[in-house]
């Protein structure tokens, strides 16, 4: 029985000696799977954009509101002048812009002036309203 096993062990340390990890196909398949999933998350994100602008397409009716733009989850509203119905308005953006995405979005009202103006630049802005689910978390418009 000994020189059967010792038989059976060279074959079994020969068979495990001659796998080899491949290193070169290691390489490739990361760099596929990256780009895949660089790929798939810039859809989302265009997918999230174009449903947000979707929601809020009732602000191209308001004649106060002079641009509107989406930056990631915020949408930010340049006014021109500062309406009676311009709370309602923000928050009626923040609830529809939710509800078109499923996600929790940030809205800014800004003057029409301040084109520029980024979420975090340090400029002031006139208000903002989030939501989430539908609701209004918080909101800071003056009514």
């Amino acid at each position: 029985m000994a020189p059967n096993r010792l038989f059976l062990d060279k074959i079994f340390a020969n068979s495990f000696m001659q796998i080899k990890p491949k290193k070169s196909m290691l390489k490739p398949t990361l760099l596929a799977s990256l780009i895949l999933s660089t790929l798939f998350t810039l859809a989302h994100a265009s997918s999230l954009e174009n449903s947000l602008i979707e929601g809020v397409k009732f602000l191209d009716d308001v004649p106060e509101v002079e641009w509107s733009w989406v930056d990631g989850r915020s949408l930010i509203i340049g006014w021109r002048g500062i309406p009676q119905f311009f709370p309602h308005t923000n928050r009626r953006a923040a609830t529809r812009a939710t509800i078109s995405t499923g996600r929790e979005i940030h809205v800014w009202a800004v003057r029409h002036n301040q084109k520029k103006w980024t979420v975090g630049g340090g400029e002031s802005h006139i208000c903002s309203v989030s939501a989430k689910n539908g609701r209004v978390k918080t909101d800071t418009c003056p009514r």
